[in-house]
């Protein structure tokens, strides 16, 4: 594949379905997924709180293009902000590109100019694009002004918070069914109701579970077995709320908070 060629590692991850996204809260986006399958439209743009799935998504997406004989990449600009610039150049030839951590540019008027470019580069080669970010375009602190109004120009979609059990459901049903995992119905019940909301914390906790089951049979699963992955649910699931509580503090602390001179390009 044509990711291949690049010197860092941008390949997707592989292990995201839109199958995941099955739920009500999904509907809308996977909508507009079926637009850009199609052609109707030429960017989408998703955002929400940290590890509800936007990176999932994306690479679900990518993936789902990738099945239609088309080529697509997906970057992490979190990973890439401290690399050369000049990579976001080197990737304008892919039919879709999806950008993921979209805040991150707040730190880098040079990567802000650079993107901007390949927006306006991939517009006229009839790219299509996708962000991600953990707020809307209209409220990220950018300083280059024309960066935000191009962004603002995609269609934009809230992610779900994991709120819905259906959409809880429907996630874990598909990420076992992909995977070939099974898992004792009383875990499952355990992981939807009490474990994490987010997408993100549930997948943690499977990967950390599963490997508790990967050399016992289905018949030599005892009870014992069933509460230590119920225990290690619980445990997750806290140390997942305090990690959502540090992030939050830091999020309020002004301390963080950076003054932005903008910068206007000509369109």
């Amino acid at each position: 594949m044509a990711e291949a060629q690049l010197s860092l590692n941008l390949d997707i991850k592989h292990d995201a379905s839109l199958s995941d996204f099955g739920g009500p809260g999904w509907m809308s986006i996977i909508d507009a997924v079926r637009q850009l399958h199609v052609g109707l439209i030429g960017q989408l743009y998703l955002f929400g709180s940290p590890a509800t799935g936007k990176s999932h998504l994306l690479s679900a997406i990518c993936e789902s293009f990738i099945e239609m004989d088309r080529s697509a990449i997906c970057l992490s600009l979190d990973e890439l902000i401290h690399t050369d610039v000049n990579v976001l150049s080197s990737i304008e030839n892919f039919d879709v590109i999806a950008i993921d951590d979209l805040e991150v540019l707040e730190r880098s008027s040079q990567w802000q100019e650079a993107l901007f470019h390949l927006i306006n580069r991939s517009r006229e080669g009839q790219r299509q694009l996708l962000f991600a970010a953990n707020q809307p375009a209209s409220d990220l602190p950018f300083a280059l002004t024309d960066l935000l109004t191009r962004l603002a120009q995609a269609p934009s979609f809230k992610v779900p918070n994991g709120h819905d059990l259906a959409d809880r459901q429907a996630l874990i049903d598909s990420i076992l069914r992909r995977r070939g995992w099974q898992f004792d119905e009383r875990i499952i019940n355990h992981l939807l109701s009490d474990g994490p909301h987010r997408i993100g914390g549930m997948m943690d906790v499977l990967n950390y579970i599963q490997p508790m089951f990967s050399n016992l049979g289905r018949n030599n699963i005892s009870k014992a077995v069933i509460n230590d992955a119920i225990r290690t649910i619980d445990e997750q699931t806290l140390a997942a709320e305090l990690a959502d509580i540090t992030s939050a503090r830091q999020s309020d602390d002004p301390d963080t908070d950076q003054d932005n001179q903008t910068i206007p390009l000509d369109f």
